[in-house]
């Protein structure tokens, strides 16, 4: 027997618990497979609304936040590796076939993301570090071997880009080939994201993920609000060394010395990738779990197979298609 107290007590614990499974992993990916339909729609169909680009900015978050919680639950890590891989080289490819289908065609813009490339050189340096952790003597070694070899791919990209002009499809299609954190969408910032995540999910306050996230939050908005880094690169004077520092870094420093030193405007209209802040509450809700109960899958009709690559055929072939409806209502 259970008094009124505890009989109330048990419910508010029940529907907790009914509200945590709400914000599981698998909710999680589906908000942000929303909101990148709709940030896509944004920017690739002309004269949609704004507002449609900044829900865009949560989805990439979320994606990494679900990354990092599928490296830890996934039996087969090289498998996964290689999914991400073989999906990054595969979009680049098809990436740099839609440039040459644009230029044939006289259609005016080509498709140029790629996210498969920065989940995968997220989920790489997650694995470097661990690898790096486990072999201290072999540490320096280790990091000196990676650094080096980012950088010097960032700083061929960028000099091919500058000086000779090579295609941005073709230089896309190598950074994928070769793995690069520098050079894939949202470069640094963005695979910090993941690595981030994937550090601090086990932190039950979660203090750590807030402050590192807050952290990478406050450079986005710092560069957005002010342009305070694209000023400060600006000061190089040089074009190879700025584009190199913009390729790296992820963030947006053409013209930044040209604005008004508090620019509004620009935060909500050009730049507004510092909206990934509004990620945040949701990755703070989510309780870790898959999200599929044993009496629901018996009922559910589709494969885990399906499930498993849904995303990875979903992302490319939405992206296409908007692609191609914009392309042909600018032309």
């Amino acid at each position: 027997m259970h008094c009124p107290a505890e009989r109330v007590i048990e419910n508010r614990v029940n529907n907790n618990d009914k509200g945590r499974e709400k914000m599981s992993v698998t909710t999680l990916k589906r908000i942000a497979l929303v909101t990148m339909v709709l940030g896509y729609i944004g920017s690739l169909i002309p004269g949609m609304p704004v507002f449609l680009q900044w829900l865009g900015k949560l989805s990439a978050p979320l994606f990494f936040y679900c990354m990092a919680w599928s490296l830890t639950k996934t039996s087969d890590k090289k498998a996964y590796f290689r999914r991400l891989y073989i999906a990054s080289v595969a979009m680049a490819a098809f990436n740099l076939l839609m440039s040459v289908v644009a230029q044939k065609t006289g259609l005016v813009t080509a498709v140029t993301t790629n996210m498969f490339a920065t989940l995968f050189a997220s989920a790489f340096l997650v694995d470097l570090i661990e690898y790096a952790n486990r072999h201290p003597k072999r540490r320096l070694k280790i990091w000196f071997t990676y650094i080096f070899y980012q950088v010097a791919v960032a700083g061929v990209w960028a000099g091919l880009y500058e000086i000779v002009e090579v295609p941005y499809a073709v230089l896309n299609f190598g950074s994928a080939l070769l793995g690069s954190a520098l050079t894939c969408e949202g470069a640094l910032m963005y695979v910090l994201i993941g690595v981030l995540f994937y550090f601090t999910k086990e932190d039950k306050s979660k203090k750590r993920m807030i402050l590192g996230y807050l952290g990478i939050f406050l450079v986005f908005f710092v560069n957005s609000a002010f342009g305070l880094w694209g000023r400060l690169f600006s000061l190089v004077g040089h074009d190879v060394l700025v584009a190199l520092m913009e390729i790296m870094t992820g963030l947006v420093l053409w013209g930044a010395s040209f604005r008004p030193i508090f620019d509004l405007s620009h935060m909500f209209h050009n730049d507004f990738q510092w909206m990934m802040i509004f990620a945040l509450p949701l990755v703070l809700g989510c309780n870790e779990k898959l999200g599929f109960c044993k009496k629901k899958r018996k009922r559910d009709k589709l494969s885990p197979q399906f499930r498993k690559y849904f995303y990875y055929i979903f992302y490319p072939v939405h992206v296409y298609v908007l692609w191609f409806i914009g392309a042909v209502i600018m032309k």
